[in-house]
C-alpha cells in the first residue's frame, strides 16, 4: 500500500517580529486535498492561544459566535472557546504560553482557501491565516 506523503507545518502564535502582536507567523501554507497533515503550533506568546481551521466563508460567524460565548461564566471557567459548529473542521486546545500542540487530520477533499484563527475571544479578528488546498 503507497501512502500519500504526509504535509508538516509549524505555526507559531508569534515570532520575533510579531511577539505579543496576536498574530501566527505563517500567514498562509499549501496542502494537497485529501492529504495528511501535521500542524505543529507552538506558543511562545504570554497567553494561551489556539489554531481552528474553519470552513471557507465561515470566519465572521464562528468569531461572533466566540463573541457570545464570553458572556457565559461556564465557558469561560472551560476557557477554551471552542463553538459546537459544524463550520470547524479542524482545532488545537487552547495552548498555554510557551507550550505546543500537534494537529493532525486529513486535508479537506475540496479545493479552497480554508481560514484559520485564534478563537480566545478578541484574537480571531487579527490572529489569522489561510490553509489552501489545492
Amino acid at each position: 500500500i503507497r501512502r500519500p506523503p504526509r504535509s508538516t507545518h509549524c505555526i507559531s502564535s508569534a515570532a520575533s517580529d510579531v511577539y505579543k502582536r496576536q498574530l501566527y507567523d505563517l500567514k498562509q501554507f499549501e496542502v494537497r486535498a485529501g492529504q495528511p497533515v501535521k500542524l505543529e503550533f507552538v506558543n511562545p506568546d504570554a497567553i494561551s492561544h489556539n489554531l481552528v481551521i474553519i470552513r471557507p466563508g465561515t470566519e465572521e460567524a464562528v468569531g461572533l459566535e466566540v463573541n457570545r460565548m464570553i458572556a457565559d461564566p461556564k465557558q469561560i471557567e472551560i476557557g477554551q472557546y471552542i463553538p459546537e459548529t459544524d463550520a470547524i473542521l479542524f482545532h488545537t486546545e487552547m495552548v498555554p504560553p510557551n507550550s505546543s500542540e500537534t494537529l493532525r487530520f486529513i486535508a479537506p477533499k475540496e479545493p479552497g482557501n480554508y481560514p484559520y484563527i485564534c478563537t480566545f475571544p478578541g484574537h480571531w479578528t487579527i490572529m489569522k491565516g489561510v490553509m489552501v488546498v489545492k
